[in-house]
């Protein structure tokens, strides 16, 4: 299974643009992404394996990421402290659907992650998040917000307007 990547300085700095744009250039294959929600509060771990027919709240990020492609998302929420616990269980599920590539998205997960065959880095301009620069030095791949809205603009330009 080969593991991408996609992480961030904070929220809103464009990974699930990033993420979508990634998984729309791979081939029509078994793809899957992950995205882990890291709380602060606490909360028990959830891992959900969602497709286009699952009920779920609050799923902005992950029909985003249906429609760009993946067969599935595995949605993580995790509290902090027990990020490596809810990367290693959701990668459970993961495993369990077989697929050829697995987009990880997460502003935590690329700290955590080891051996991923590539890895990207979204830095905002606004604040950071603390730990985030521990995966910008690690990340294959720096993009600021603005590089990702270049990237994907074609892809942005190309979507349907609303009526």
């Amino acid at each position: 299974m080969r593991i991408v990547v996609v992480g961030g300085s904070a929220s809103n700095v464009g990974k699930t643009t990033l993420a979508e744009h990634l998984l729309r250039a791979e081939p029509a294959i078994a793809k899957v992404a992950m995205k882990v929600s890291v709380r602060e509060k606490p909360c028990d771990l959830r891992v959900l394996v969602l497709t286009p027919d699952t009920a779920a709240e609050h799923r902005h990020d992950t029909d985003r990421l249906l429609a760009a492609g993946a067969t599935h998302v595995v949605w993580v929420t995790v509290h902090r402290p027990d990020v490596r616990g809810g990367l290693a269980a959701g990668l459970r599920a993961v495993r369990g659907l077989r697929p050829q590539t697995v987009l990880i998205e997460s502003t935590s997960a690329g700290i955590e992650m080891r051996g991923a065959f590539d890895s990207w880095f979204v830095a905002g301009e606004g604040a950071w998040k603390p730990w985030a620069d521990r995966h910008r030095v690690r990340a294959q791949h720096v993009l600021s917000t603005r590089d990702v809205e270049r990237l994907t603009a074609t892809r942005i330009e190309q979507k349907p307007k609303a009526s």
